[in-house]
């Protein structure tokens, strides 16, 4: 194992807490070491700080523990953290699922890994990298916390601040996260190398990863320089089943009801949830990458020393589905799916217009639509984070210096999806027409031919030609279809239907499509100077920070499709499909329709396009934990690896064409400066200051015009500029009492202040339309005003309280109490307007979702933990290497607005907040081999409240398990050989909507499994 001395913390185990200034020196050197930087905010005092040393060979983990539990004990404010094993192994797989180790952290999943970070309930969380603002390539127009693209072996630790001080840069509601890199002067002097190599493994995927990192390092006390780098490669399952949705990870946007657009013929009295339709997937997302941190710095005499840092982070991911989907091709939500077995015992309910609405977990279904759906998302994150920093501290009263950090992130998102039809669009299916006229070259299978150039209503296929019904079944734990052994008439004759589903003459290409493809740039520059000076006699106040910043951040972000030109430019489209026909500004052109009966009658934009003439298929009988589907014939994802030369090679043409309301710039300038004070008086420590944050903002929207044909995009006709200021003035207070040697009680207060997530400021409008038979047009279903420049900040006051017993030199136990109240956010709000549909007529009004302005709210929560390491009790052979980490967290949020109730009339708490989460971890540890569980769960929480077609229903995950797994033996002080497991128990995410009975869709996880070799020298 490696000797690394990593000068983290102080000798404070046997120091009393009321000499208070060594006492603070204690805290600083822990801050200033721990960050792997001097802080620009806090100083040493005395000038002999060598003295209150302890040098903490951080190797193993009792050592890692001791460690973080000395970052919580000699904080200056309310702190939980995590320092890495060794070089190159934090605790878990992702920082992510490090984090959801401490207690009041939550996070969020995609792809099973670990995403989105919240704390205390809420994922507005400020993210540092050593103590200044950190852009990731992930959270470019967002005001939130997300590491998925971010190694975690290039990272020495984690910490998160729970109460704020006046001298932090870092913003969030709830709390932030200091990253810690590694710099040479926290190195041994002399060189460090350390290599290791990996290859990890998913019980779904089956697919054998290779990842690698390494670290080099040049310390000679005088001058330091080091570079660490990373390559990963992951290929995570993630299956996906029930309601059909077409959003990364599921969702209710498609969903509607049993009366939407009316009653039907068998609605009844009593409404119900009807999805746009069902669905099993196979799902996979393929992430590569690669990252590197070089740091350079230089002792330059007289106390000035000079860090240069650069942190560089790129990768790729393939998220790609396929799989089977029955679902309403739009037609109808009041005559497509019915009970098949009765509503859910859950109590009804009875929305505003007194309609009395139950649950349902199994449907009968008719046949509008049956397909393959094949679906990919090709995302590309790149960022750069550079800082320049010249700390000062020559053993005088007055220590500080300036600082510099240039970042820039960008980030591309294309998709893609194709569909393969199953159901014959021409005769005895329940929809027939959408295919219309073809030209003469597709009628070669016995048409009548119709036009004068002769043209016929073409054979698309030769599919299913019947009218039958569909059978899905939640009710178990795991979706079950059935229906398929009905005998049905097609262009076979009559076959059963999941003969037809393996016969590839039965498909043809319902539709090609790439929209919703987005494009961010962001920057955010930084200008800092911060000092301390320290008082020796003064009494109660022993010293004071001060400082000023300045913040640049710019975003661009753009929203666009792939369209293609019809007609010779006569028409475009972004749906290329067979529902889709030449709109009349190609009247007469050639090759866009013909004369039928004496009226000029267009084409259809995508004629019969057999599944395989443009793409490679396979026939797919996997869909994972769902049982009842015999197989579908489905468009491999590798088709789509580039969206745009896909649709250029089929079309022959493809342009950008940008989504307008989905397209803004957003410019937020800070100027801040603080004035902080720290104070002892007896057994009483802390610090209480104020910080001001001047902001401009500006913020460019696009107005928009009438939507494009065969489209949903709104064209960009002319921008509107809205400029405005606003100050915030944050005080905070952060007292501890060191009531014994090992006890001490903390108590803080604080206001905060954190900007929107960028689309809410900048956001415009789009509508939501789909085609309809009755009027042979694009009839709008819903819409979204996506912003408002207007909108307030987040900002909140809170207080905190906790005790802590440190009562073992690696032991400890907590209680914490917090109270966030909510002064100012963004709820989700409804309006209805009367948006015309594609002929001009207007059949509204129709639901548009918007962000609004809310006031009031609050979190109270409590939490409660244990470390535990046996040897500080007990000396028992093989007890004594024992060690547990337990802790508790429970949050209760409520939204003081009309908007924030559940259908029974209750408040809602805020999005993303589980009530419970627990964390257990058993760690055993010997002189050569260590081993580790690490359980965590959290209760249900709230993922998006649903809107008018729903009835109100709020989409809930359920409550979800992980256990995870680790172990290394060190074969000698060079060499050590490790075993990660994520997710052993193969746990999967089920939501629901409501009521835990009524459930919409699975997320089904793997196990992965690591081996790797570690070498330090």
């Amino acid at each position: 194992m490696s000797n690394i001395t990593i000068r983290n913390y102080i000798k404070g185990l046997e120091m009393r807490r009321t000499n208070f200034k060594k006492s603070v020196l204690a805290t600083s050197i822990a801050v200033v070491l721990t960050s792997s930087s001097p802080s620009l905010a806090i100083a040493a005092e005395e000038t002999n700080a060598d003295d209150n040393i302890e040098i903490i060979e951080v190797t193993g983990i009792r050592a890692s523990s001791k460690a973080s539990i000395n970052q919580k004990r000699f904080a200056t404010s309310q702190v939980d953290g995590i320092t890495a094993e060794d070089i190159g192994k934090l605790p878990d797989v992702t920082i992510a699922d490090s984090l959801q180790r401490i207690t009041g952290v939550q996070i969020t999943r995609s792809a099973g890994e670990g995403g989105t970070i919240a704390i205390r309930g809420l994922p507005q969380v400020g993210t540092t990298m050593n103590g200044e603002v950190f852009l990731s390539a992930t959270t470019i127009d967002t005001s939130g916390a997300n590491f998925g693209d971010l190694p975690a072996q290039l990272f020495s630790g984690l910490e998160v601040f729970k109460s704020a001080e006046a001298s932090r840069s870092a913003k969030g509601i709830s709390g932030s996260v200091d990253l810690k890199t590694r710099r040479p002067f926290d190195m041994d002097t002399g060189w460090t190398f350390n290599a290791a190599a990996e290859a990890s493994q998913g019980s779904i995927s089956e697919e054998t990863d290779p990842n690698f990192n390494g670290l080099v390092s040049f310390n000679n006390d005088k001058f330091g320089v080091l570079f660490s780098a990373a390559k990963q490669q992951a290929t995570l399952a993630t299956d996906y089943n029930g309601y059909f949705d077409t959003s990364e990870d599921g969702g209710i946007g498609a969903a509607n009801n049993s009366h939407t657009w009316g009653a039907g013929p068998n609605s009844g009295d009593i409404r119900h949830v009807v999805p746009q339709g069902f669905a099993a997937f196979n799902k996979q997302e393929e992430r590569d990458r690669d990252a590197f941190q070089l740091s350079v710095q230089a002792d330059l005499g007289e106390g000035f020393t000079l860090t240069a840092d650069a942190f560089y982070s790129k990768q790729e991911r393939f998220n790609n589905r396929s799989g089977f989907s029955q679902n309403n091709r739009w037609q109808s939500f009041n005559d497509y799916a019915f009970p098949s077995d009765g509503f859910t015992d859950d109590a009804p309910f009875t929305d505003d217009d007194g309609n009395e609405w139950r649950g349902v977990n199994a449907f009968d279904m008719k046949s509008y639509r049956m397909q393959s759906f094949t679906q990919v998302n090709i995302n590309e994150e790149e960022s750069q984070n550079y800082n320049l920093q010249l700390d000062y501290d020559n053993g005088g009263a007055l220590t500080g210096g300036v600082r510099m950090t240039r970042a820039k992130a960008e980030a591309s998102m294309r998709h893609a999806y194709g569909e393969g039809d199953i159901l014959s669009i021409d005769q005895g299916t329940l929809v027939t027409g959408p295919g219309g006229l073809a030209p003469a070259s597709y009628c070669n299978n016995g048409e009548e031919i119709v036009g004068d150039q002769g043209g016929c209503f073409a054979q698309y296929s030769q599919g299913i030609q019947d009218q039958f019904m569909l059978n899905y079944d939640a009710r178990g734990e795991h979706p079950h279809f059935s229906g398929f052994n009905q005998m049905v008439n097609g262009g076979k004759g009559m076959r059963s239907v999941g003969d037809y589903m393996s016969d590839l003459d039965s498909y043809h290409v319902g539709a090609f499509s790439s929209e919703g493809n987005t494009d961010d740039v962001g920057e955010i520059n930084t200008f800092s100077t911060a000092w301390n000076y320290a008082f020796d006699d003064m009494p109660f106040i022993t010293s004071v920070d001060f400082g000023v910043r300045y913040e640049e951040r710019k975003v661009d972000h753009d929203q666009f499709t792939y369209t293609s030109e019809f007609g010779g430019g006569c028409d475009i489209a972004q749906w290329k499909a067979v529902d889709q026909f030449y709109g009349d500004e190609c009247v007469g052109v050639d090759g866009a329709g013909e004369m039928v009966d004496g009226e000029w009658t267009p084409y259809t934009l995508l004629a019969p396009t057999r599944l395989d003439e443009h793409t490679s298929v396979s026939y797919q009988t996997d869909f994972g934990n769902v049982t009842g589907i015999p197989g579908v014939w489905v468009i491999d994802p590798e088709n789509f690896r580039d969206p745009r030369q896909f649709q250029k090679d089929v079309f022959g043409n493809v342009q950008r064409v940008e989504n307008a309301g989905r397209t803004y710039d957003v410019n937020l300038n800070e100027f801040s400066y603080f004035l902080q004070a720290n104070f002892e008086e007896g057994i009483f420590s802390g610090n209480f200051g104020v910080k001001v944050v001047e902001t401009e903002q500006y913020v460019k929207q696009n107005l928009v015009g009438p939507s494009l044909p065969h489209s949903g995009l709104n064209p960009d006709i002319g921008d509107v500029v809205t400029e405005r200021d606003y100050t915030d003035v944050l005080p905070s207070i952060n007292v501890a009492a060191a009531v014994t040697d090992d006890v001490i009680l903390r108590a803080a207060y604080a206001k905060n202040m954190m900007p929107l997530n960028l689309g809410a400021l900048g956001g415009g409008k789009s509508v939501g339309k789909v085609f309809n038979e009755e009027c042979g047009c694009l009839r709008v279903v819903e819409g979204s005003l996506a912003g408002s420049p207007d909108l307030d900040p987040w900002r909140s006051t809170n207080y905190s309280v906790s005790a802590e017993w440190y009562n073992g030199d690696a032991s400890m136990m907590f209680i914490s109490a917090f109270n966030i109240d909510i002064e100012s956010f963004v709820g989700s709000g409804t309006v209805m307007i009367d948006e015309p549909d594609d002929d001009g007529v207007k059949r509204g009004p129709w639901p548009f979702s918007t962000p609004v302005q809310a006031e009031g709210g609050s979190i109270k929560g409590l939490e409660l933990g244990a470390r535990v390491a046996f040897d500080d009790f007990i000396d028992v052979p093989v007890l004594s290497n024992f060690g547990l980490d337990a802790n508790y967290t429970y949050s209760d949020s409520t939204q003081d607005s009309d908007l924030a109730k559940d259908v029974y009339g209750s408040d809602l708490p805020f999005p993303g907040m589980s009530e419970d989460t627990y964390n257990f971890v058993l760690w055993y540890e010997q002189e050569d081999f260590s081993t580790r569980l690490a359980w965590n769960s959290v209760s249900p929480r709230l993922i998006t409240t649903g809107g008018a077609g729903v009835g109100g229903q709020t989409l809930y995950q359920d409550t979800y398990s992980q256990l995870d797994f680790s172990a290394t033996y060190n074969l000698n002080e060079m060499f050590s050989f490790y075993v990660y497991g994520s997710n052993i128990l193969e746990e999967y995410q089920q939501t629901y909507l409501e009521n835990s009975s009524q459930k919409a869709f699975q997320n089904v996880y793997e196990a992965r499994w690591t081996l790797g070799a570690r070498m330090t020298f």
